[in-house]
């Protein structure tokens, strides 16, 4: 990210209390401003290849540390991550900047959080872009190891191993202390090594434990590694694994009961940037959520890479993006 750039982070406390560090950019002209929310380890830097490329072509840019987060506040209580509750501080932020048009972008629980901002919240958007992970609804979330099984029955092997890992109470300890570890894993050369690390039950406890680590993707820059690290260092991972545990709770169980049926549908254009290597959302079932359930219009563009495309293939993401966007800008003219 333009060093210049890390002057233009404010912060705000939401309506319900809660503070959010996020950079803000305005759009030049009539263009949208582009909402990125980020996923799991991150920090709003993970989406520097988008803030410069859109900024300069005079887009607004919001990307927030999300809760648990960078310099946004990092509850110990699962229940503030109820994800209408963080859909309402993305609203609020967005209302601060007087933002009228806005595309969400969302990546891993991003993109989690735009499933919800569509569903919710549709009317105060121009259209969703999701990264790597599906749209998917709301509903009831089994026990992991209920999960695990439909896993193996649908797909042939678990996906979520990993998540049994994230549950545990000494999870944030044993990653602090190894936290090159969890890097290593999340952030891979071989994105295949997730077949092994990130499905399979046990496995990234055992590897994260021991102090192993797997050679780092290019794509992850020293700047980036060295700004993940030094978040990571500072505030730990007890509030940031409450995405997961609040899940795991029921905590987001009952989200559907307040949200109509008809609009389970994406009414407003989508975007999905789909990889092929991604060992967590397979493939084959993200596609055919995606087709499902977005009627509104749909671009879909494939990547080969692993969970990360928008830091492994910037310049093709960005470029689709960007189509898609001036696409879905004449539709609403």
């Amino acid at each position: 990210m333009n060093e210049s750039l890390v002057s233009k982070y404010k912060d705000i406390v939401t309506s319900r209390g809660l503070t959010y560090h996020y950079l803000s950019l305005p759009a030049v002209d009539d263009k949208p401003t582009l909402l990125f929310i980020h996923g799991f380890p991150s920090i709003s830097y993970d989406w520097y290849h988008q803030i410069n490329y859109f900024s300069e072509r005079g887009f607004g840019v919001v990307a927030p540390d999300m809760l648990g987060y960078g310099g946004t506040s990092k509850p110990t209580d699962m229940s503030l991550f109820l994800h209408t509750a963080i859909a309402q501080d993305l609203l609020d932020i967005l209302d601060a900047e007087k933002v009228q048009k806005a595309i969400a972008v969302g990546h891993d629980w991003g993109a989690r959080m735009i499933s919800l901002l569509s569903m919710k919240h549709s009317d105060r958007f121009l259209g969703f872009a999701w990264v790597v992970v599906t749209y998917q609804p709301y509903g009831p979330f089994p026990p992991i190891d209920v999960i695990l099984e439909m896993n193996i029955k649908e797909f042939g092997r678990p996906l979520l191993g990993y998540w049994k890992f994230f549950e545990q109470e000494s999870a944030p300890q044993t990653i602090e202390k190894n936290l090159e570890s969890l890097i290593s894993v999340l952030y891979p050369d071989d994105p295949d090594s997730w077949l092994t690390l990130m499905n399979q039950p046990g496995e990234i406890q055992a590897f994260i434990e021991n102090g192993k680590t797997t050679k780092r993707a290019s794509y992850l820059t020293d700047e980036h590694h060295s700004r993940l690290l030094e978040s990571l260092r500072k505030d730990g991972l007890t509030s940031a694994l409450n995405w997961y545990r609040c899940t795991l709770g029921g905590v987001n169980s009952r989200i559907m009961e307040e949200i109509p049926e008809e609009n389970q549908f994406i009414k407003k254009p989508a975007f999905f940037a789909v990889a092929r290597k991604d060992h967590v959302c397979v493939y084959d079932y993200a596609v055919s959520s995606m087709k499902k359930y977005a009627t509104g219009g749909l671009k879909m563009v494939e990547f080969q890479g692993g969970h990360w495309i928008h830091l492994e293939e910037p310049e093709t993401f960005n470029r689709e993006l960007e189509g898609w966007i001036y696409d879905t800008l004449q539709q609403s003219c």
